[in-house]
This record gives structure tokens, C-alpha cells and sequence, in this order.
């Protein structure tokens, strides 16, 4: 059986072993021993904290219950910009006029901007392909840890989607930008990233407004767009009201996504049941995604239940991988009949061939 709980010092080397399997790109599960135990440590106090903090950081992690094997992760960041303002490009269009020549000249400006700072933010969405199909579950269960601590989390969520990177490590958004400031490789920028060494972006990062029209083809050609690999992620964004408001990454180019942290699909229509080990007379049976009411202990399962309007019936072994007794409460959100296909979304774009 599989099922999430907040990430342990004893899944380090899991951790490590998904590092080292991930796509180049995905910043926040760097494949350094020291930088993801700092994140373990960081998490585990953000879920011993009695009161918020800015600084909250809650990493899941999807367990195999059979091997205790952990398989996937998922995390959620109370605030950005806690240390820093959160920085990013916003894609503006500008319309030049000539009345002696009366033309019409439109222009795109990537412009630096701040704007996201002190959002709540969910990322580090990694699943080991051996375990495909259940991403979408491991992904909703940060929405039913956010609807459940509303306290902890600002008022509106971002999303960093991961731009186009090929097989080689060759960005060309870096390539045809952020190289030329920085002054260091793609794989560079990305590990001190990686590793919260972001400092320098505050100092090197060039303050004007950039127009398009003078990058590189390639690199102009994947403003905004997701790494093919992430399309499906970006895809469950929108289906749970995410929106692209033409904010990108400023190091890989990649889109950010942003909803109203209250008007989250998995966060409004979670429901409350009372749990109980007895039939249900009255109830009907289908695939619900469930998590307890705890912070410490907080877990989260997807199963086929019986359940009405007040009560749901849990087995036993289900209560334990909850770490529930029954009569306690738990938050669910119904599993979606079906996926959404690609051409019925608004997505971004696919990121290449």
C-alpha cells in the first residue's frame, strides 16, 4: 500500500536515490547529501512548530509501505522570499508608435520583478517512474495539508514550472541570457540554486528591461514553456485553478503558475467525515484521496470507501497508515472519474520534440 507523510532523517538516501534518477532542472531535490538532509531538518521543524512562521517548509514524501521505500515527494513553502525577495521575469508587450512614418511597432519586454514575494508556493513534485499513474494523488496531497493549516500559508500559491532543458544540460534561455550576466554554466547557476545560494542573483542580475527581440530564436521560442516532461504537471495545475499571468523563470524560462490559495479546486471541495470501522448502510463507494487532521503526524492514502454525508469506513489497515483510531476525523477530496486531456487545457506550450 502506498501513503504520504512528512518527510524523516531516515529518508535521506531515498531521497538521494530520486535525486540522482530526477531530470536535470528540478532546483529543489539537488542530489547533494548536506542540502537535502538541511531540508529535512528544516521541514521537521516546520511540523513540530506549534505557531506559524514565515519560514514553514513541509516536504512529503510517498512511502511503499511493503519496502518502506520512499518513491516520490512533494512539497509546500508557506512563504517566499523570506530571506529574499522572490524574483522573476514578467513577459510585457509594448506598442511603439511612428506618426511620421505612421507605423505601429510591437515589441515583448522580460522585466524583472518581485511581484510573487510572500506568496506560498508548492513544488519539488518528483515521482519514480516506476510508480507512474500515481502523481496526481501525490500531488493534491499538499492541497489537503494547505486547506487543512490555512494559517500557514499566504493568501495566493505559485508554482515553478521547469523550462526547456535538453539531454545535454543545454538551456537556451540560459544560454541566450542569464550566461551573459552570470557569467557561469547553466548547471552552476542551478546548483548553488539548489543548494540556497541565491544570493547572487540579487547582486548580478541586470535591472532594465530586456527586449526579446534581441535573444536568440531558440532561446525567445521557449519563454514560457514547460519541459515536455512537466506538461502533465502543468496540466493538474490548471485543474486546480492555477493561472499563467506571463511570469516566467529567470534563470530556465519556465512558466509560473499562480492561484488564490482558498479558491484551490482539492482546498474547497475537501470534505470532512467522521471515520468509523462499521458498514455503512446508507453509503456508496468510491475512490477518495484522504488525510488525517494532524500537522506532526500528518498522512495522507488514496482507496476505494464507503461513505455518506457524515461517516466514512476505514479498514484497519487504513487507519494505520493514517494514524487514525476510529471516530477521528479525517479531510477528503473525490478522485477524479477521468484526467482532463491535453488539447481541453490551456497549457503553456510542450517544451521540443
Amino acid at each position: 500500500m502506498l501513503y504520504i507523510r512528512p518527510v524523516e532523517q531516515k529518508d535521506l538516501s531515498g531521497l538521494l536515490h530520486l535525486a540522482s534518477i530526477a531530470s536535470k532542472g528540478i532546483t529543489s531535490l539537488t542530489n547533494d547529501r548536506d542540502t537535502l538532509r538541511g531540508k529535512i531538518e528544516r521541514s521537521q521543524a516546520s511540523f513540530t512548530r506549534a505557531h506559524p512562521d514565515p519560514s514553514d517548509y513541509f516536504l512529503l514524501v510517498m512511502i511503499d509501505s511493503e519496502h518502506e521505500r520512499v518513491i516520490g515527494t512533494a512539497a509546500a513553502y508557506g512563504h517566499t522570499g523570506t530571506d529574499q525577495a522572490f524574483y522573476a521575469y514578467r513577459l510585457i508587450k509594448l506598442a511603439h508608435h511612428s506618426h511620421s512614418l505612421n507605423k505601429r511597432v510591437q515589441s515583448e519586454v522580460l522585466h524583472l520583478s518581485n511581484d510573487y514575494t510572500d506568496c506560498a508556493e508548492v513544488g519539488t513534485l518528483f515521482l519514480d517512474p516506476e510508480y507512474r499513474g500515481n502523481g496526481h494523488w501525490l500531488s493534491r496531497s499538499r492541497y489537503l495539508l494547505i486547506g487543512q493549516h490555512l494559517d500557514r500559508f499566504a493568501d495566493h500559491v505559485i508554482a515553478e514550472m521547469r523550462g526547456w532543458i535538453d539531454d545535454e544540460n543545454y538551456c537556451p534561455f540560459w544560454s541566450g541570457l542569464g550566461e551573459h550576466f552570470f557569467e557561469m554554466s547553466f548547471t552552476e547557476a542551478d546548483a548553488l540554486c539548489g543548494q540556497g545560494s541565491n544570493q547572487f542573483i540579487t547582486e548580478l542580475m541586470p535591472r532594465y528591461p530586456i527586449y526579446t527581440c534581441l535573444l536568440p530564436e531558440d532561446a525567445r521560442h521557449f519563454i514560457g514553456k514547460p519541459h515536455r516532461n512537466t506538461v502533465r504537471a502543468v496540466e493538474l495545475l490548471y485543474e486546480e485553478g492555477f493561472e499563467y499571468e506571463q511570469m516566467v523563470d529567470i534563470f530556465d524560462g519556465g512558466p509560473i503558475l499562480r492561484a488564490r490559495t482558498k479558491e484551490i479546486t482539492s482546498v474547497q471541495s475537501a470534505v470532512h467525515r467522521q471515520t468509523t470501522s462499521d458498514p455503512i448502510a446508507d453509503g456508496e463507494t468510491s475512490s477518495w484521496i484522504v488525510s488525517n487532521c494532524s500537522l506532526y503526524s500528518f498522512r495522507v492514502i488514496q482507496a476505494k470507501l464507503c461513505s455518506n454525508d457524515t461517516d466514512v469506513q476505514l479498514t484497519a489497515e487504513q487507519r494505520q497508515m493514517l494514524a487514525i483510531q476510529p471516530g477521528d476525523s479525517v479531510r477528503m477530496i473525490a478522485k477524479p472519474k477521468r484526467h482532463t486531456s491535453p488539447t481541453q487545457l490551456p497549457v503553456v506550450g510542450t517544451a521540443g520534440q
